[in-house]
């Protein structure tokens, strides 16, 4: 299906007419561009510019699985796929444009408060992965000296954490600049001050 843009106010380079028009310059409809271009000869990207409100700019940039598909392990599996991809993906931009979009995939933590908190996080862990087709991998719950080996100065509220080796952190910022330098060397209309206005 193509899509006809009317142009305002900067012209395109391509002559208007589009295989996929994707609607926001931020993280998500940047990635989005980036994906189709590589399966779609005409792109273009329509953004408010830097007058939008961004959520790119207030991202954690967290690289995550766990916690992710409980009732629907398909979408843990999906997020397990994706956390796999991303090095390639920053070896890719950095080629490309010279953007180092700092991943880091280390591991994760994630904080508990009070020995309830660690029991219910513990039945949850285990009931998620037990979900038939669910995507498998480690986890271990820590308790607060563990935890403080691994983070010193941890307030003393915490009373331990889950960790998992799969997930971590990109820079949400620089993962913007990348995508967006990518556009020109991958052909992709990028249109700033050009909101969507109407759609047939």
């Amino acid at each position: 299906m193509t899509e006809e843009i009317q142009q305002a106010p900067r012209a395109p380079a391509h002559r208007g007419v589009y295989d996929a028009v994707v609607i926001g310059g931020g993280l998500v409809g940047s990635a989005v561009a980036y994906g189709l271009r590589r399966e779609l000869d005409h792109v273009a990207v329509l953004d408010e510019g830097d007058v939008a409100y961004r959520a790119s700019r207030g991202n954690f940039g967290l690289v995550w699985v766990q916690s992710k598909g409980m009732g629907l392990p398909r979408y843990g599996v999906w997020t397990m796929t994706s956390a796999g991809a991303w090095p390639q993906l920053a070896a890719e931009l950095r080629e490309q444009t010279g953007v180092d979009v700092h991943l880091e995939q280390r591991g994760g933590l994630h904080a508990l408060l009070s020995d309830e908190e660690m029991e219910a996080r513990a039945t949850f862990m285990r009931t998620l992965l037990a979900q038939p087709g669910m995507a498998q991998y480690d986890w271990k719950m820590l308790d607060r000296h563990e935890l403080a080996d691994m983070v010193p100065g941890i307030g003393p509220e915490v009373r331990g954490a889950t960790w998992t080796p799969v997930d971590g952190i990109a820079n949400p910022l620089k993962l913007l600049r990348a995508l967006h330098m990518s556009f020109a060397q991958r052909a992709v209309d990028y249109l700033p001050r050009c909101p969507a206005k109407q759609i047939r």
